[in-house]
């Protein structure tokens, strides 16, 4: 990678982390944690899945813990939807709910807002632009590979 590289995407990546932390000091009570937001997240771009191929997404958590975080999204905050399999009576489909639509919209605008004021305050070209979007869909490409089940770990 190259000692100038890595440093550079460490400090960048540290200061991001910061930012972050400082941003989840100043959310209000009772804000989404980053679990729940990646399920929303999930759920928004997926659609609706199983209980099991939401909890295939974090191999190092157990399905029960996501099971409860699903059911804290469904039960107590009305951002999800949990209905019984009509084939497999023993599954759970999840999807998100209007309310949980909404919510994952505010989630992205504001994420899509920091990135934006970052961008544009490191005034990239449009060239730069379109290599950056290049890179991130070449890295999503790969992080999907390692992330599928069917990746060894």
């Amino acid at each position: 990678m190259g000692p100038e590289f890595e440093k550079a995407i460490n400090e960048l990546s540290l200061r991001m982390r910061m930012i972050r932390a400082i941003q989840e000091d100043n959310a209000p009570s009772g804000a989404l944690s980053e679990r729940e937001s990646l399920i929303l997240q999930l759920l928004g771009e997926r659609g609706q899945m199983t209980v099991s191929q939401i909890a295939e997404a974090w191999p190092n958590v157990s399905e029960s813990t996501i099971s409860m975080t699903i059911t804290k999204l469904w039960r107590k905050l009305g951002l999800v939807s949990k209905t019984i399999s009509p084939e497999n009576q023993r599954i759970t489909l999840v999807e998100l709910t209007g309310k949980g639509k909404k919510e994952l919209e505010i989630i992205l605008a504001q994420r899509n807002e920091r990135l934006k004021a970052l961008f544009d305050s490191i005034h990239m070209t449009d060239d730069e632009r379109q290599v950056l979007i290049s890179i991130c869909q070449r890295g999503v490409k790969m992080l999907d590979q390692f992330l599928s089940p069917e990746a060894k770990l």
